[in-house]
C-alpha cells in the first residue's frame, strides 16, 4: 500500500478486488495506534450506507486513484459488518479479522505482521471531514449511460476492371456461284444461204473459242462494326451489421444485497 497519501485522500475512493474489479467505495480509514498509519478501511458495498464492510490495507496496493486489495469481491461483501455510527467492541474486531485469516494470506490478514491488526476499538478514524455523518438523505440518484452505436459507410477501392480489345481468329465456310465457258455442238440442215457461202474447193479450216470461268477471289477489309461504351454506376445493396453495445442497469438492493421490490 502506498504510504505518501494521506488518510483522508483515501475516503471517497474505491476498493478493487485482486481482479480489479470495484468492490465499493471507501467511507472510512482506521489508523494503526503504533504507526498512525491506514490499516483497515470501511467500504459501502450497497446502496444503504449505515452498513460497511472492513477490509484489511495490508498486502494493498495502489491502483491510479484506487486501492485494489488481494481478495475477491465476493470475499469483501460476505465479510462482517459493522454499525458505522456506534463503537467497534473487541469481540466484533476480532470476529473481522479471524473471517480474512480464513479468507486471505497471512500478510494480507495482518494475521502475523506487526501493526497489521487494529487494536481495540479498531482504532481512530482518519479523514473525518470525509464521513457522511448527519441524518440520511431522503433520495439519492444515480447517473445510468449506456453506449450508442453510430454505423457509417466508408468509400474504398474493391478492385480495378480494365477494357481491352483482342483480336481472334474465327474459320468461315461460304457458298460462292462461279461461271465457266463450255462448248455445245449443235448440226442444222443446210440452206440456200450456206451453199452460196460455201461455194468453191473443199479445204480445212479451224476455229478458235476462247473460254472463260469464274474462280473464288478472297480479300479482306477491315469494317467497324459496333462501338462498345463502358461506363461506372452505383448500385445500393443493404448488409447487416451485427455486434455488442454495453449499457448501465441499476437495481435496487438491500442491505444484504438482495434486490429490493419498487
Amino acid at each position: 500500500m502506498a504510504r505518501d497519501r494521506a488518510p483522508g485522500d483515501l475516503i471517497g475512493h474505491h476498493v478493487l478486488d485482486e481482479e480489479g474489479h470495484n468492490v465499493g467505495k471507501i467511507k472510512q480509514v482506521y489508523l494503526d495506534d503504533e504507526t498512525n498509519q491506514p490499516s483497515w478501511v470501511s467500504v459501502e458495498t450497497g446502496l444503504f450506507g449505515r452498513n460497511e464492510t472492513l477490509v484489511p490495507l495490508q498486502g494493498s496496493r495502489p491502483k491510479e486513484e484506487d486501492i485494489q486489495v488481494p481478495f475477491d469481491k465476493s470475499t469483501v461483501k460476505d465479510a462482517p459488518n459493522i454499525d458505522a455510527d456506534r463503537h467497534i467492541s473487541p469481540e466484533e474486531e476480532r470476529l473481522v479479522r479471524d473471517y480474512y485469516a480464513r479468507h486471505g494470506s497471512a500478510d494480507a490478514s495482518g494475521g502475523e505482521r506487526a501493526g497489521g491488526v487494529p487494536p481495540a476499538g479498531m482504532g481512530d478514524r482518519a479523514g473525518a471531514a470525509g464521513d457522511t455523518g448527519g441524518p440520511e438523505a431522503d433520495d439519492i440518484s444515480m447517473v445510468r449511460s449506456e453506449e450508442r452505436v453510430d454505423i457509417g459507410v466508408e468509400r474504398r477501392e474493391a478492385g480495378h476492371a480494365r477494357l481491352h480489345k483482342y483480336v481472334e481468329t474465327e474459320q468461315y465456310d461460304e457458298a460462292v456461284p462461279l461461271h465457266h465457258d463450255e462448248l455445245q455442238m449443235e448440226r442444222r440442215p443446210v440452206t440456200d444461204e450456206t451453199m452460196a457461202a460455201d461455194a468453191g474447193d473443199m479445204h480445212e479450216e479451224e476455229q478458235t473459242f476462247t473460254l472463260y470461268e469464274e474462280r473464288p477471289v478472297v480479300s479482306k477489309e477491315r469494317v467497324p462494326v459496333e462501338e462498345v461504351h463502358v461506363r461506372k454506376r452505383d448500385v445500393t445493396r443493404e448488409e447487416h451489421v451485427q455486434g455488442e453495445r454495453r449499457r448501465e442497469r441499476i437495481e435496487l438492493e438491500d442491505e444484504d444485497g438482495e434486490p429490493s421490490g419498487s
